[in-house]
């Protein structure tokens, strides 16, 4: 039985995103170029550069209070298959530093559930946090920058 699905940005506003020359706030959708990877928000992997990423400003559906906020993300310029495997922390979390920021269903941050999580660790974090009956999703983010990396909801049986 699947305890948790980390989420990707929907195929729909990949793909919006994709087709558009400036996001939702009106900043243009700038392309990268270059050797570097980048943290894809769709397939939740380490991108290279070389093949284009476009860099947007976008804001998750979830939470819908004073903790939602626009976030700058990466996206894959071509198509890319979103992540979907359950109870799996995906390369993009795995690989940094992450704040895991859990959430009641009202949208309230539940501050004592946050974790700080590097290295080792993802996997029990997520689960410890899930632990916690008012909790009702996360919210991944980079530690020092902040950027959303993927939404942590329950699996639904």
């Amino acid at each position: 039985m699947s305890i948790y699905r980390c989420i990707a940005l929907s195929t729909h506003d990949a793909e919006r995103y994709r087709a558009a020359r400036v996001d939702d706030f009106g900043h243009r959708i700038r392309r990268v170029d270059g050797q570097e990877t980048y943290p894809c928000r769709h397939c939740l992997r380490e991108a290279p550069g070389g093949k284009g990423m476009l860099l947007l400003s976008h804001q998750a559906p979830e939470p819908r209070s004073v903790y939602g906020h626009p976030t700058a993300i990466f996206l894959c310029a071509h198509a890319c298959v979103p992540f979907g495997e359950p109870d799996v922390v995906p390369e993009i979390v795995r690989n940094r530093h992450v704040s895991l920021r859990a959430f009641k269903s009202d949208g309230m941050m539940l501050y004592e559930a946050n974790e700080l999580v590097e290295g080792e660790g993802h996997d029990a974090a997520i689960r410890r946090i899930l632990d916690r009956a008012e909790v009702a999703f996360i919210n991944a983010h980079t530690a020092k920058a902040g950027c959303m990396l993927c939404h942590i909801a329950r699996a639904r049986s």
